[in-house]
């Protein structure tokens, strides 16, 4: 029994240490998630849809993280609005950090990317999935330190179904959702929405 524990305690250090993705998450407005991914072994970080980013900076100084990467998903204020202000409160190094979307449109964008581009934060991939509809631009991004894979869904996919058709027909939402789910089914689904009270993520 003794030797069965030390084992699984074995396992569960190795599986800590050889972890290298973090993922936080900060409200945004009364309904809404900003997320923060750190690359733990390069200290390099990205975030998405940093809406109101004070507190990500705030976070991401205190720590002294190295943000490169501003991932947004769409056009909306509510997600792409608060791009201008990171890199503002970013100060001197905000001419290192890529704000990348599928919509040139979007605020503060420098990297616009096609379907499947692939990305990197240190030693994370990061793949960028065209999925139009609630924009005709929006995009959504799967990380994975080769051991965990999350997605970060935007305004595609919710908890509760899907959103909203703003600029696409349900071809192409069903088109979207189709890609979503392809992906492998241990993909941890990082939603950006809450209803009221109700937290619409998933960990």
């Amino acid at each position: 029994m003794r030797h069965h524990s030390l084992l699984k305690f074995s396992s569960l250090i190795n599986h800590l240490y050889s972890r290298t993705m973090k993922i936080r998450h900060f409200q945004a407005f009364s309904d809404n998630y900003m997320y923060l991914i750190t690359d733990d072994k390069s200290t390099e970080c990205a975030v998405v849809d940093p809406a109101e980013p004070d507190e990500l900076v705030k976070t991401i100084k205190k720590e002294g993280l190295k943000l490169t990467t501003i991932l947004t998903t769409h056009h909306h204020g509510d997600h792409a609005g608060g791009n201008s202000r990171m890199l503002d409160l970013m100060k001197e190094e905000k001419d290192q950090i890529k704000v990348v979307g599928g919509d040139k449109s979007l605020q503060a964008l420098t990297h616009p990317v096609k379907d499947n581009e692939k990305l990197k934060i240190g030693e994370l991939d990061i793949t960028c999935l065209s999925t139009p509809c609630h924009t005709s631009g929006h995009v959504c991004y799967v990380v994975t330190d080769g051991k965990e894979q999350a997605v970060f869904t935007g305004d595609t996919l919710f908890i509760g179904g899907c959103g909203k058709f703003f600029e696409g027909t349900a071809a192409q939402m069903q088109s979207s959702l189709q890609k979503l789910a392809a992906l492998d089914p241990n993909t941890v689904k990082r939603i950006s929405f809450i209803l009221k009270t109700n937290d619409y993520d998933l960990f």
